[in-house]
C-alpha cells in the first residue's frame, strides 16, 4: 500500500458482531453455569514441589548469612568536605590572583573621564549632588584673583570687537 493512499482507509479491519458488548455479560455467567466448558479441565497448571514452602525460610536465611561483607558508604560527609574544602580553596586563591593587579581607579582617570565626557558645571554639579560625595567637610576652593589682573589680561588676550558683538 502506497503512503498517498493512507489518509483515505475509513476502517480499522476489526469487526464486533452486532449487539456483542450489549450481551457479553449474559452470554459469559450463562458459560459460568454450564460445566461442560469447564468440566474437562481439573488441573489449574501450577505446581509447588512438597515442603517448598516449610524450607524455603531456612534458604533465605541461609544466604543472608553467607555474604558477610563490610557496607561502604560512598558518600560520606567527611569526602564532602573535603571537596567543598578544597574547591572553596581553589576560588579564593584564583580571586586572589585576578584582582592582584586592581589598584582601583586613580585621579588620571577621573581626569581623562571629565574631560572626555564634555560636562557642563550645572551637570557636573548634579553628579557630585548624585553620588553624596558633597559632605559637611567638603568645600569647593575658588581661585582668588584681582579684578585689575583680570581687566588687563582680557585686554591684552582678547579682541575687543569680539567681545561687543556677543
Amino acid at each position: 500500500m502506497k503512503n498517498d493512499k493512507l489518509h483515505k482507509i475509513k476502517s480499522t479491519g476489526f469487526k464486533t458482531p452486532d449487539n456483542y458488548f450489549e450481551s457479553f455479560d449474559d452470554e459469559l455467567f450463562e458459560r459460568i453455569k454450564d460445566e461442560k466448558s469447564i468440566g474437562g479441565i481439573e488441573d489449574t497448571g501450577f505446581n509447588v514441589p512438597e515442603g517448598y514452602f516449610d524450607k524455603l525460610d531456612d534458604k533465605i536465611i541461609g544466604r543472608l548469612e553467607a555474604k558477610d561483607q563490610p557496607v561502604v558508604k560512598l558518600n560520606t560527609r567527611r569526602t564532602f568536605f573535603y571537596v567543598a574544602g578544597i574547591a572553596a580553596s581553589l576560588l579564593l586563591m584564583l580571586a586572589i590572583f585576578i584582582n592582584e593587579g586592581d589598584d582601583g581607579i586613580s585621579a588620571e582617570m577621573v581626569e581623562t573621564y571629565f574631560e572626555d565626557s564634555n560636562l557642563d558645571s550645572y551637570e557636573l554639579a548634579e553628579l557630585l549632588v548624585d553620588a553624596d560625595i558633597l559632605e559637611e567637610d567638603f568645600t569647593i576652593t575658588e581661585p582668588e584673583f584681582d579684578e585689575d589682573d583680570l581687566e588687563s589680561y582680557l585686554l591684552e588676550n582678547s579682541d575687543i570687537e569680539s567681545i561687543l558683538q556677543q
